[in-house]
């Protein structure tokens, strides 16, 4: 389990980093970010990210905790985790959550673990 677990840890790790957060994901990724915007594969996702660096979101940060991993069959893993917020936008156009429930499916692709899902919820 601590390879799939790093495999989340690393995309916190270069959340700022378009290419290498990219490099992390399936190709017919699906990712459902804290704000309720959904994003269908890896080139799409790796776009987005890239204008996010590019704007004010850059200057909100994010921290994985992890609670829970398992296997779901030998190439599938789910990751159940908590994604704190720190916003440090001076003017942010709409506020975002503190915190959020997220849930990572991983599948494993020629010989290692790559993110097929993230679905990030709001906490209150």
């Amino acid at each position: 389990m601590d390879d799939i677990k790093q495999v989340v840890l690393n995309s916190d790790t270069l959340q700022d980093d378009p290419d290498g957060f990219a490099d992390l994901l399936t190709e017919d990724v699906n990712l459902v970010n804290i704000a309720g915007h959904r994003l269908h594969g890896r080139e799409t996702v790796r776009a987005a990210y890239r204008k996010a660096m590019a704007s004010q979101l850059a200057q909100v940060r994010t921290r994985i905790e992890i609670h829970d991993a398992w296997l779901v069959r030998p190439d599938v893993a789910v990751v159940s985790a908590t994604k704190h917020v720190s916003d440090e936008r001076a003017e942010p156009n709409a506020p975002l959550p503190d915190k959020g429930a997220v849930t990572f499916v991983l599948a494993r692709q020629d010989e290692q673990w790559l993110i097929a899902s993230v679905q990030t919820t709001p906490v209150k």
